[in-house]
């Protein structure tokens, strides 16, 4: 057969073909697998933080041997504060369940505080080997939502950290939620007062009395972004009230503390 004939040029075609798909595809392939990790990768790297290993992880830590020898995945049922096994906790996505029906609950609007307007059954929560807990929080910010989490010592009400990891507030203003001095004021701040009942606040920048009796429950909040602290203020007394981790730290306390 005539290497000029129509036969050869369109076999040839055809394989060149075959093999830039195989090729395109393969690309793609490699390029969904490297963004996938990477977003777990800053998920973990979120998790540790709020969990009090930030030095470590500026110290050069790896990440993913921090956190595979520090923490525990498990899911907790936030109607009934315990742990749950209806849903494998290995492939559940906190944030995809809320699109989920039957993984989802609609929030009342008089209690929708944070303005989440639905939220997942169940929450992805992370245990420490030190005896912390790292649970996930969000709500809507000035521009948009604000994901992050927030850990807990065993004794159920002083707070470790607070990290997020995803929000769009103003430069220079609201996102300073992501200045390391004004997270320092985040630990050993208690969650609940003598009486059990929610204490935590985010006040007005220049409104904190640190001989306040409510200074232990009570953070400044961020020079010319009074919305944002608002917001964040929100988003911390929901997920830590009744309506959101109250039941499951109160057990977690009664187990660990």
């Amino acid at each position: 057969m005539s290497n000029d004939s129509i036969f050869k040029t369109f076999l040839v075609a055809f394989l060149l073909c075959v093999v830039c798909s195989v090729l395109v595809c393969l690309a793609a392939i490699v390029r969904i697998d490297k963004e996938a990790y990477n977003k777990q990768l800053e998920i973990r790297k979120t998790v540790l933080a709020a969990g009090g290993y930030q030095q470590q992880i500026d110290a050069g830590g790896k990440i993913d041997e921090l956190f595979t020898t520090n923490m525990e995945l498990k899911l907790v049922d936030l109607a009934t504060g315990e742990y749950t096994t209806a849903v494998d906790a290995a492939t559940y996505n906190q944030r995809e369940a809320v699109e989920n029906p039957e993984l989802s609950v609609g929030i009342p609007a008089d209690l929708d505080i944070a303005k989440i307007g639905t939220r997942a059954k169940y929450a992805a929560v992370y245990l420490d080997k030190s005896g912390t807990v790292v649970l996930p929080i969000h709500g809507g910010g000035m521009w948009g939502p604000i994901y992050g989490y927030i850990s807990v010592a065993a004794d159920g009400t002083t707070i470790k950290g607070l990290t997020f990891y995803q929000h769009a507030e103003t430069p220079g203003l609201g996102a300073e939620i992501d200045n390391p001095n004004w997270k320092k004021q985040w630990p050993e701040k208690k969650i609940y007062n003598s009486s059990g009942k929610l204490a935590i606040k985010v006040v007005k920048k220049g409104k904190y009395n640190a001989s306040a009796a409510d200074a232990v429950s009570t953070v400044d909040g961020l020079a010319g972004a009074t919305v944002t602290g608002n917001k964040v203020n929100a988003i911390i007394r929901y997920w830590l009230g009744e309506n959101g981790y109250a039941p499951f730290l109160a057990k977690f306390k009664a187990e660990r503390g």
